[in-house]
């Protein structure tokens, strides 16, 4: 097999390696720039990513035509093996999880109205959000379809959330989320997924799990659902697609997640 990238994918790569050697280790190797949980403060990053953004190297993975960078799945391995040199990296480029994994699956599956609510901003570095399908035994962990717990119940044109979320990567600050509910006991269709906001009464955050660091921006975190309300408008895809909508956010990001890693490990 030839292995050899295209021109400007080898360009593009080349451009985020020099920038992660001038820009970010300097910054990663000064302590001062962590905050307590071993993550690059909001004052250290904030300019990278601003630098990052300047020189089109923002988003890489998204839409040229929503401020991204319209790479392939190809261009994408190469690239965030780039941005892995540093734990921090794919954060400065608007690649790193969850955002990453969020904004291919609103790309993929939000109808056009949806993607300019809640997929631009997260594009456009204005919000952060997290994805919160797993649950505490014994709910869903490996096995989402048969095991969440998780409710969203309809009356009208609304669901109502109730359940128990933890290890919810980036839940802390984030403003959007997907949730993943189940909305009937069919074992292949059971499940629905939604979006809300941060803002939206009848959730909490109920503790920031600790782990072993450093830790994503917003840490891994335990959540409750007592009674969000979470219009049918924000339902992504049809009622019993949330197993469908797992499958589109975690396929793209297990390739992601292991040339993050194998950039780290080198």
């Amino acid at each position: 097999m030839d292995f050899t990238l295209s021109p400007d994918i080898e360009d593009t790569r080349r451009r985020i390696g020099e920038f992660v050697e001038t820009h970010v280790l300097p910054v990663e190797t000064d302590r001062a720039n962590l905050n307590q949980y071993e993550m690059l403060s909001e004052a250290a990053l904030a300019p990278l990513r601003a630098k990052a953004k300047a020189e089109g190297l923002w988003a890489l993975q998204m839409p040229k035509s929503r401020g991204g960078g319209g790479l392939s799945a190809v261009g994408m391995a190469a690239c965030y093996e780039e941005m892995g040199r540093s734990p921090f990296g794919p954060l400065v480029f608007n690649s790193a999880a969850p955002d990453d994994g969020n904004m291919m699956l609103l790309n993929k599956a939000a109808t056009e109205a949806q993607k300019d609510r809640w997929l631009q901003p997260i594009i456009d570095g204005r919000v952060r959000s997290a994805f919160a399908m797993t649950e505490p035994r014994p709910g869903s962990g490996s096995d989402p379809g048969g095991m969440m717990l998780t409710t969203a119940t309809k009356s009208g044109n609304d669901w109502t959330i109730r359940g128990h979320k933890w290890f919810i990567t980036g839940a802390q600050g984030a403003q959007h989320f997907v949730v993943v509910a189940r909305t009937s006991d069919d074992s292949r269709k059971g499940l629905t997924a939604f979006l809300f906001d941060a803002d939206q009464p009848g959730w909490k955050i109920t503790r920031r799990i600790p782990i072993m660091g450093p830790e994503e921006h917003g840490g891994h975190c335990e959540i409750v659902f007592d009674g969000l309300v979470i219009p049918d408008e924000h339902r992504l895809l049809e009622v019993g697609d949330g197993l469908k909508v797992t499958q589109i956010r975690l396929g793209t990001a297990r390739l992601t997640h292991c040339m993050r890693w194998l950039g780290m490990a080198k």
